[in-house]
């Protein structure tokens, strides 16, 4: 545990949880074998990491159990609905219909989320289904932010752009989704540590032209940060990005040194307590991975080129186990495509601004485009391996 005792801590913890999702709990049988391992290690450390992961096993299966549908299945009410998710005050549950996106009154009986959904939709608090028995219609819902990105953007870009600015991927066409992340620049689109940085640089520079303070300008950033996290849906990557922003201000404004390992377990402790299942999530699991890779390059001196290959080499055993398929083309194609986006994606947000977009628009197109080119190039040079 020595110098990463935080990192250590979020393993553990993390590995209570995920035997709560692979096996079922038999509790006598688990706490014996810990016990064993304990009385036969006789380390103090060792005592601690058995401790935490059991707690990880309770906790989990404590919040797993709560969520479970009782007796009182029928639900109805008024509901935001955004395709198959629905918002409410008091629930959030997964319709069996895909809606238009809209303010609804349904009713409908919980059910449980299909397996193959559960990682992703519990991640984000949908832990019940719904089978719905009757719904109507009483406004559909209008985003500015939508409607401002198709006014100045051909279909594809505006699609794109969307996902990597709100995370909502949903009008991406199928072939451009399809190449993005075959070719190993998916990233791009799961909002994270890139994306909250970029964002928060754009706000930085804009505050900073007013003269304000570095301590002011942090903590408008931070308010800033945390309405567009309230708007994405607090995504699980983005508020991982978001903590390990906040403990870097915090620590520089106070003049302390804060380890980048350790700052990265204390974010992923403080959100699995949260909500334990984020630790199911890919987008979590692929953002953490190359986070710690860059951190550890960080931390060991590594050169440039090794502190830009090791995330990029660090999430392929996870790639391979979510999704499948290995994107051979990963380690050229983010090399072009990274500077590209670190540029389109600052645009792209300035563009939302009126007047200012349609000046912005023909530059972040043609840089959006860019990416796509760059994606189907190497996927048709270096084509992913099926597993």
């Amino acid at each position: 545990m020595r110098g990463y005792p935080l990192l250590w801590a979020f393993l553990f913890f993390s590995g209570g949880i995920a035997y709560t999702y692979f096996f079922t709990i038999n509790l006598a049988l688990l706490l014996f074998l810990c016990g064993m391992a304990s009385l036969i290690s006789l380390r103090k450390k060792f005592f601690i990491l058995v401790f935490i992961f059991l707690v990880g096993v309770f906790y989990s299966q404590a919040r797993f159990s709560s969520y479970l549908p009782g007796k009182e299945s029928v639900i109805k009410g008024t509901f935001d609905i955004q395709g198959h998710l629905a918002y409410s005050k008091k629930i959030n549950v997964y319709v069996d219909r895909y809606l238009k996106d809209g303010k609804y009154y349904i009713k409908g009986d919980l059910t449980e989320i299909p397996q193959g959904l559960k990682s992703y939709l519990w991640a984000r608090g949908f832990y019940h289904g719904l089978k719905l028995s009757h719904f109507k219609l009483l406004a559909l819902k209008r985003s500015f932010f939508r409607e401002r990105l198709w006014e100045l953007y051909p279909d594809d870009v505006a699609g794109f752009l969307y996902g990597a600015i709100f995370g909502d991927k949903r009008n991406i066409p199928r072939f451009v989704k399809e190449n993005i992340y075959r070719s190993g620049l998916g990233h791009l689109l799961a909002v994270s540590g890139l994306h909250v940085g970029l964002i928060a640089g754009v706000v930085w520079l804009l505050l900073g032209s007013f003269g304000l303070s570095p301590r002011g300008i942090f903590i408008l950033v931070i308010a800033f940060l945390s309405g567009y996290l309230l708007l994405i849906g607090f995504q699980p990557s983005a508020i991982r990005a978001f903590m390990l922003f906040t403990f870097y201000g915090i620590g520089k404004i106070m003049g302390f040194r804060v380890n980048p390992v350790n700052a990265l377990g204390a974010s992923g402790l403080l959100l699995e307590i949260w909500n334990p299942f984020v630790a199911w999530d890919a987008g979590f699991q692929l953002s953490f991975t190359a986070f710690f890779f860059i951190a550890l390059s960080l931390e060991l001196g590594l050169s440039p080129f090794l502190l830009y290959a090791s995330p990029q080499i660090g999430v392929l055993p996870i790639i391979a186990l979510r999704f499948g398929y290995l994107p051979l083309a990963s380690l050229i194609s983010n090399f072009i495509a990274i500077p590209v986006f670190s540029i389109a994606l600052p645009l792209a947000v300035l563009s939302l601004v009126p007047l200012i977009g349609e000046f912005l628009a023909p530059m972040v197109t043609f840089l959006i485009e860019l990416i796509f080119f760059i994606s189907l190039l190497f996927l048709k040079l270096f084509p992913s391996l099926n597993l």
